[in-house]
């Protein structure tokens, strides 16, 4: 997906980040040699790689590389403590971690895995930039792209598995239903060891449109956000509800705003509607691929939390497993392409967590037991 529009746009901007710019050319180019640097390494097909950068476009020149590789990225966040990046690197079995010489300090177990990219600057630089071959990655439609680690109840971290398949099937319906073009400029204020940064990098990439990476100091900017948003011409936004509640200005700019990861209060939308403004509010897991369902916001409307994406399904059920009716809550469960592989390493955790409910006819369908309680809206339309 990313080498098309390296194709189409070379020259556009892909990237900005601290007033630095890169274009689809040139990042393609620097993700190429990086990926040809790691399988020289011995990065392989199906290998996770642990990606540790701090919010610079190191960190995407990163995480293509990993992935033109045919690997599974890993990501880290720079602020997570030197045991839990420790830990996820044992756990993942970690081909390789790209960082850099000064965060390496901090695993020093795993220094001999480590590509510091300040100082394998020159090395990486000397290999060419002519992107692998398909033959080379190897790659299938049911490989890892990526691992995201997730705390969960207990707070020992488990890491959910998501495959291609899944990834390019979001990143597809998504600019279906968010019609990001390449004018947009995109904002990227996740970090990317959440998974809703996926949708952030992959709304710019795909429709050949300018990444905006959120700075430190965006990022902790607070009620000042807006006015940054607006200066950097930010038009699309993807946010939690909680954030946007904080901003004390509108952005002019903006004409997409995409809501998740926290219950949505109908005074939000009537604050940040606008005419010519879409507004989503979405709901969905890491174990269903960043979002499962969607729902366009209006300011004098409730606000639900949707109907499914295109190739998801969503089931309420009760204590057995059977389905409730419309109306009566129970617990959500999702099915669909969007499905996680499972819990890296964690089989029971997996079967627990992703079971096979028997239908009338044709196959058991698999689904994921989210735990959050759901109800049906009384005409089944909406959740």
């Amino acid at each position: 997906m990313f080498e098309q529009q390296a194709e189409a746009s070379a020259d556009q901007i892909a990237l900005v980040c601290a007033g630095e710019r890169m274009t689809y050319g040139e990042l393609e180019r620097r993700a190429n040699r990086l990926a040809r640097y790691l399988r020289s390494r011995g990065v392989r097909r199906g290998d996770c790689v642990g990606l540790w950068l701090p919010r610079t476009i190191e960190a995407y020149v990163a995480l293509l590389g990993i992935l033109k590789a045919g690997a599974a990225y890993v990501p880290l966040d720079p602020e997570h403590p030197a045991e839990r990046v420790r830990f996820i690197l044992a756990d993942c079995q970690a081909r390789a971690l790209v960082s850099t010489g000064e965060l390496a300090t901090r695993v020093g177990a795993f220094r001999d895995q480590m590509v510091a990219l300040d100082e394998q600057r020159e090395e990486i630089a000397a290999q060419t930039g002519e992107r692998l071959s398909h033959a080379d990655a190897g790659l299938a439609p049911e490989d890892l792209c990526y691992v995201i680690y997730t705390s969960g109840t207990t707070g020992k971290p488990k890491g959910v598995e998501i495959e291609h398949r899944s990834a390019c099937h979001l990143v597809r319906v998504e600019r279906k239903l968010f019609q990001v073009q390449p004018r947009d400029r995109v904002y990227q204020g996740f970090s990317l060891a959440f998974d809703a940064s996926v949708e952030e990098v992959w709304l710019a990439f795909f429709a050949g449109a300018t990444l905006v990476v959120g700075t430190k100091e965006m990022v902790r900017s607070g009620a000042a956000l807006s006015r940054m948003l607006a200066d950097a011409g930010v038009t699309v936004l993807s946010c939690v509800p909680t954030l946007l509640a904080m901003m004390d200005e509108d952005v002019p700019t903006m004409r997409l705003l995409i809501l998740g990861g926290e219950t949505c209060p109908p005074d939000l939308v009537k604050r940040w509607w606008r005419p010519g403004r879409r507004v989503f509010n979405t709901y969905g897991p890491t174990e269903a691929t960043v979002i499962a369902t969607s729902a366009e916001c209006q300011p004098e409307e409730p606000v639900s939390i949707g109907s499914p994406i295109p190739n998801y399904m969503a089931c309420i059920l009760d204590e057995e497993l059977q389905p409730v009716a419309a109306g009566v809550a129970g617990e959500l469960c999702l099915g669909g392409i969007g499905l996680a592989r499972g819990y890296l390493g964690r089989p029971e955790l997996t079967l627990e967590k992703f079971i096979f409910l028997a239908r009338d006819s044709g196959p058991a369908q698999r689904l994921y037991r989210t735990g959050d309680l759901a109800r049906w809206t009384p005409d089944g339309s909406n959740l």
